[in-house]
């Protein structure tokens, strides 16, 4: 049974004056649950170091405010009801001057508080939905300027949306003759935080390309995925990769990395 939970993000902002702020962390609290948890970055974290230009005050800072939140933690177990829970954590997450502070409240339905809370997690702090969808435009824009340099491509594909009745989606690279789809491509980014959403990632994009071959919308032989994942993948991620393209291949689905230039050009010759 879902439980209305309330949850702010907790932002480290070291300079007052440029108002920047990184998101560092998450607070969440169920008070019907009568349950308060966090979750904070790492003292480490490349990224809040990249982004404050090699910050040393975080490591020192962020332990403080852990403390606060393990002693906030333990003050709620003495909290009688729900709504007393409401007000202290609304008076927890209240504006203040500091160079930490939390964001608006929010209000989230969740089965379980504690999975709700690492997903707005990997949400805010990893960017898990921004990084893959922020890739894969990245990777869009680099294959149009290697397609369009080679004169027999140039301005040969564009974006369209296909469609029957059963399926509709989109793709950034479509080359047709009249109605007849003579080629798709669609570059994949397969650098979510963990190996199930890479599976899923995958598992979204072959069924609808399945679903509009079944349609007879495309064929399958003119359908290419170029793909790109973590730089220095986990075993489990690279072991994900490995099932991806499994996958691609028990679908006779071509696929190639996305700097493989020399296969993506000889394909979309060959297509057309």
């Amino acid at each position: 049974m879902t439980t209305p939970c309330l949850y702010s993000i907790v932002r480290y902002a070291p300079y007052a004056e440029t108002e920047e702020f990184a998101n560092v962390g998450v607070v969440l609290c169920a008070p019907k649950k009568h349950t308060f948890h966090f979750r904070l970055t790492q003292s480490n974290d490349a990224r809040v170091n990249a982004f404050f230009r090699d910050d040393t005050i975080f490591t020192f800072a962020k332990e403080a405010v852990a403390t606060e939140l393990r002693l906030a933690q333990e003050l709620t177990k003495n909290i009688s009801s729900a709504d007393e829970l409401a007000q202290f954590f609304s008076y927890l997450t209240a504006k203040r001057e500091s160079i930490f502070h939390f964001s608006t409240t929010r209000v989230v339905l969740a089965d379980s508080p504690e999975r709700a809370m690492n997903a707005i997690y990997e949400k805010f702090i990893n960017h898990s939905e921004y990084n893959k969808e922020r890739r894969e435009e990245i990777l869009a824009k680099e294959l149009k300027s290697r397609l369009n340099s080679y004169s027999e491509l140039k301005n040969i594909f564009r974006k369209e949306t296909l469609g029957g009745d059963l399926t509709r989606f989109s793709m950034p690279f479509v080359a047709k003759n009249d109605d007849e789809i003579l080629c798709a491509i669609k570059p994949l980014a397969f650098v979510q935080q963990e190996p199930g959403k890479m599976m899923e990632h995958c598992d979204s994009w072959v069924s609808r390309v399945v679903r509009a071959a079944n349609e007879n919308i495309l064929n399958l032989g003119r359908v290419l995925f170029t793909i790109d994942g973590h730089k220095n993948s986990s075993v489990a991620e690279a072991k994900a990769m490995d099932e991806i393209r499994r996958t691609f291949d028990r679908h006779h689905i071509e696929h190639f990395k996305h700097d493989d230039e020399k296969s993506i050009i000889s394909f979309a010759k060959q297509a057309l």
